[in-house]
């Protein structure tokens, strides 16, 4: 009795926990000023790329070790003239995942995302 109660309790959550992973990943790509900037969430990681190129990553060994529900990604556009852009990145949330991208401090995206737990 009580080993069908477990498996099934197993594949219950194996169940949840695949169909919250399909909720929170999510990318987000933006142009700005002739560079490519993308944001990669995973259940287990988030990722700044510029240019196609890694340039922060925040990781976890699985979802429950994310002590704080938001996490920060930081990055530097370098333009042919010299000047520096700096990109922030924040996302996360509880109930629902919150992003938001800054340029400088000027605001480039700013969403929020309903997660639905069944």
């Amino acid at each position: 009795m009580f080993k069908n109660f477990r498996e099934e309790l197993r594949e219950e959550w194996k169940s949840t926990t695949e169909d919250l992973e399909k909720d929170v990943f999510k990318v987000w790509q933006i142009d700005y000023k002739g560079h490519v900037i993308r944001i990669v969430n995973a259940m287990t990681e988030e990722v700044l790329y510029i240019n196609n190129e890694v340039v922060d990553k925040k990781s976890r060994d699985n979802m429950f070790k994310q002590i704080f529900p938001y996490v920060k990604l930081k990055g530097e556009i370098t333009e042919a003239n010299g000047t520096v852009s700096t990109v922030k990145v924040k996302i996360g949330g509880l109930l629902s995942l919150n992003i938001a991208v800054k340029v400088n401090g000027t605001i480039l995206l700013n969403e929020k995302h309903k997660i639905s737990i069944k």
